[in-house]
């Protein structure tokens, strides 16, 4: 199933202290992604919109593109606001459309090329200053969590899990965590979604907010997957072959794919 948004206008009332912020615009309701949050286009902004949560909370992903903006390409935040449970996050919006957009498929050998690159080069960027830690420590504690608490949409399993329960995958999880990780800073939601491209150029990353130090397989396992399915298996070979097959592990794809299940 391909990645690929629609889009209808939606009305939209903001919160007081947003409306002298943002002006008053066409909002279209945007459906490419799986974030889980509520997202608008206007011309020049994007606005996010969801209850507030335990994790994945909006606030994270504001103070992550707050930290990532001087380092690699990412929407300015415009203004953050919470009220009554819920948060808002609104951005500007990166000219360009995103690696899922059919129009962007036109162009599949150059953009898994372009991702390719663009991951090579945050995954090389210093991590000692680094405040967000996503490593295996954080994560399997959150998915347990998110286990306990009844969060994971069990329907929403890739085919090979289709039936599966979400217990069931979490054991499998720790069984097959691996012995050690390759630390980088990492995008941690690389799918083709939320990577925008401009031509020959990525014009930046958006939906940051899983942002921070992880095993560079957290992004590579999750942008093969949205490779196979947008462009198809050779687009996802082409990729490993850009980035460097010396550095990827086959077993940590899987495991990393299985770990995304429960989020």
């Amino acid at each position: 199933m391909s990645d690929s948004e629609s889009l209808k206008t939606r009305s939209l009332v903001l919160p007081g202290a947003l409306r002298a912020t943002l002006p008053a615009a066409r909002w279209e309701e945007v459906t490419v992604g799986e974030s889980g949050a509520r997202v608008l286009r206007s011309s020049r902004f994007m606005l996010k919109i969801q209850p507030k949560r335990i994790h994945g909370t909006l606030f994270a992903e504001k103070e992550r593109l707050r930290w990532l903006a001087s380092r690699i390409p990412v929407p300015r935040v415009v203004a953050y606001h919470q009220e009554s449970g819920t948060e808002y996050l609104a951005t500007e919006r990166l000219r360009g459309i995103d690696m899922s957009h059919p129009d962007a498929a036109l162009h599949a050998r150059r953009n898994t090329e372009l991702l390719a690159r663009a991951l090579r080069e945050l995954h090389a960027l210093p991590v000692r200053d680094c405040p967000f830690d996503m490593s295996l420590r954080v994560m399997l504690a959150e998915a347990r969590e998110r286990v306990g608490l009844g969060l994971v949409d069990e329907a929403d399993f890739d085919g090979e899990r289709a039936g599966h329960r979400a217990r069931d995958v979490l054991r499998e999880v720790v069984r097959t965590r691996p012995d050690r990780e390759d630390l980088v800073l990492t995008h941690g939601d690389a799918c083709l979604p939320n990577v925008i491209v401009a031509g020959e150029f990525v014009a930046g990353f958006v939906d940051v907010g899983r942002a921070g130090i992880a095993d560079r397989h957290a992004d590579l396992a999750l942008a093969v997957r949205s490779l196979r399915r947008n462009y198809g298996e050779e687009f996802a070979l082409l990729f490993l072959d850009t980035y460097g097959r010396a550095l990827v592990d086959e077993d940590k794809l899987q495991f990393y794919q299985l770990l995304d299940e429960l989020f």
